[in-house]
């Protein structure tokens, strides 16, 4: 892998890797099932394959973290009233994967730990995206913090993750989802 080398030659390994990586092949469950054969090659095949190679490098760091970003959806069904009246649904593959994601988390974090790599997962929910006005307004009412997450709100779990401030935190899934499942 070009990357891999890339890094190897320039810093001797990684400290930490943030897994942050989807496609959305899929939109619909009634899509075509290549759509979700697409989705499995890039969304589990891919993904393990680079987060194998990123903890090669993190391991000749004599050990750091991998922080993998799930989704509140790998863990709950979704709730099909909020996309009622809209053009949005929720496809099955991005369930799939991301419950898979966290299963694989809890995985590495065995295999892993005896390296000294931690691996965690954060599964957010509700990240505002421009999705349509109805879904959002339905969607901030059953949130108790009454909005959704903005691209920023991720970063803090993140950076505590990939930190040594969490050195003894391994194999956890953290929901971020303001409260919807409180």
């Amino acid at each position: 892998m070009k990357l891999k080398a890339e890094i190897q030659s320039e810093f001797g390994g990684l400290d930490a890797f943030v897994n942050n990586a989807v496609a959305r092949p899929m939109k619909r469950y009634t899509d075509p099932l290549d759509c979700w054969k697409s989705s499995m090659d890039i969304n589990a095949s891919g993904m393990f394959d680079i987060v194998r190679e990123m903890a090669d490098l993190i391991e000749q760091k004599d050990g750091g973290s991998i922080v993998n970003i799930g989704s509140m959806q790998g863990m709950f069904g979704p709730d099909f009233s909020l996309y009622e009246g809209t053009e949005m649904d929720s496809p099955p593959d991005y369930h799939f994967h991301k419950g898979g994601m966290i299963a694989l988390t809890k995985y590495l974090a065995r295999k892993f730990g005896p390296k000294n790599i931690r691996v965690n997962c954060i599964s957010p929910g509700g990240l505002y995206s421009g999705q349509d006005e109805a879904f959002v307004e339905r969607y901030n009412k059953k949130v108790p913090l009454g909005r959704m997450a903005g691209h920023d709100d991720i970063k803090g779990v993140v950076v505590f993750l990939a930190a040594q401030a969490s050195s003894y935190i391994t194999g956890e899934n953290i929901l971020m989802d303001g409260g919807l499942h409180a």
